[in-house]
């Protein structure tokens, strides 16, 4: 596993300047804590050298990086992509998740998938090698505007069974939406992850067959579509933070950021005290 040095815990990085901050700040508080009770400490990076670094030692658990998350592939920046690690009590990194923002106001997620931008900065060599993707899923033409794909997600097997897979997918949705406001998040997944209800407990409702890959970098892949619009997120989040503060999560007052003003007005930090 990948060592890494000590990092800021996530809430200690990260300032609000969108979005319903208050619940966004509940969320993200309560979200880390309950990583942290779990004993993995959640951070916020940008260098996916980094990220490509560990997928690379975690072969024998983790499929190879999705190009639009590899940087050999994709332009990649503080302005468009982050990811998250969840480093254990040895400092090695067991856990991470990434967000990457799509600007789709003049296209939609069916032609960036179809034309393999939405993987590659320069898609024409993989389509003249034979790569194609087959978009059957309907409703991808129809999700257009400020679309962040979510992916990236590995957890080692010895964090397996502990419930971080409904805890990273929700922070890097939060967090990506307080940063580009959000229309839609999507991802894609393996049918089998459906059927096992996995794509439920990262939160998706939404699940929509099929995006077809052939000669892709996992060889032919079929996937399921998986989204969700900007109020199932927030509804999903005050669910989480409903339920988490009920279980003995809930912070104290001085950790939410209080205000009377619209939240879009104001910057927040969600700093632990």
């Amino acid at each position: 596993m990948t060592k890494t040095s000590q990092a800021k815990r996530l809430p200690d990085q990260i300032t609000l300047d969108k979005g319903p901050i208050r619940l966004l700040g509940q969320f993200l508080l309560q979200a880390d804590r309950a990583a942290f009770d779990r004993g993995i400490r959640l951070s916020l990076q940008q260098d996916f050298e980094q990220l490509r670094a560990v997928n690379e030692s975690a072969r024998a658990s983790w499929g190879k990086l999705v190009p639009i998350f590899n940087p050999e592939y994709s332009d990649l920046d503080p302005a468009n992509s982050f990811w998250i690690s969840g480093t254990n009590r040895q400092g090695e990194i067991v856990a991470t998740q990434a967000a990457r923002f799509l600007p789709l106001a003049e296209s939609s997620l069916k032609a960036e998938l179809s034309s393999l931008r939405l993987f590659y900065r320069a898609p024409e060599p993989h389509l003249a090698a034979g790569e194609r993707c087959e978009v059957l899923a309907p409703s991808a033409g129809r999700i257009t505007g400020r679309v962040v794909f979510s992916g990236g997600g590995w957890y080692h097997p010895s964090c397996r069974g502990t419930g971080l897979s409904t805890i990273l997918p929700r922070i890097s949705r939060a967090y990506a939406h307080s940063r580009w406001e959000t229309d839609y998040t999507v991802s894609m997944v393996e049918p089998i992850l459906t059927q096992k209800g996995v794509v439920q407990s990262y939160g998706y409702s939404k699940v929509e067959p099929m995006i077809r890959f052939l000669g892709s970098f996992r060889g032919d892949l079929d996937l399921h579509l998986i989204w969700m619009e900007t109020e199932e997120l927030l509804q999903d989040l005050e669910t989480w933070v409903t339920a988490a503060g009920s279980s003995g999560y809930e912070e104290r007052k001085t950790d939410a950021p209080q205000t009377k003003i619209s939240p879009r007005e104001r910057k927040g930090s969600i700093n632990r005290s």
